[in-house]
């Protein structure tokens, strides 16, 4: 799709855009941005607008539950779910090796115990065991009032970048 197809179609969903299709749209354009200006490494990540923060042996990642990540049940899907814990728990893992080495998933497991409501989710990643060519991790998830949404864990296989 070239630009002015581009610009036709945005014009054409402009058009016949309710509220929620507005706000959707930003949120896209909003996540594209910062993805262009080096803000986020990742398009899923700028999809998410996620924000994460390392603190000594874990990785803690938010994101704020707008109607890009629900179902049709208005809760967040819980593949995004999976993909904010494997964010979570991979960030970790790479976070601790050598600039060298990359981590990927080799075995994740989640359990869903709550249903994602409220305004922000935010996912806490720790460390259970680093070898020499495997991560073992574990996440939560928790909505913004304190309640645990699900509970992961995770293997990572140690590669050598290249």
């Amino acid at each position: 799709m070239n630009k002015a197809e581009l610009l036709q179609t945005t014009n054409e969903i402009l058009q016949e855009a309710n509220q929620e299709d507005m706000e959707v749209l930003t949120l896209l354009l909003n996540g594209l941005k910062k993805k262009q200006n080096n803000k986020i490494s990742s398009y899923i990540g700028a999809l998410l607008h996620a924000e994460g923060e390392y603190l000594e042996e874990s990785f803690s990642i938010k994101i704020p539950n707008t109607p890009i990540i629900q179902n049709a049940l208005n809760i967040v899907h819980g593949g995004i779910t999976a993909t904010l814990l494997d964010s979570a728990m991979g960030g970790l893992a790479h976070h601790i090796l050598p600039p060298d080495k990359a981590a990927v998933t080799t075995e994740i497991k989640i359990n869903y115990v709550a249903p994602g409501v409220g305004k922000e989710l935010s996912c806490k990643a720790n460390l259970i065991h680093k070898g020499n060519k495997t991560i073992v991790t574990e996440g939560k998830v928790f909505r913004d009032d304190g309640t645990l949404i699900a509970h992961s864990t995770a293997s990572f296989f140690i590669i050598n970048r290249g």
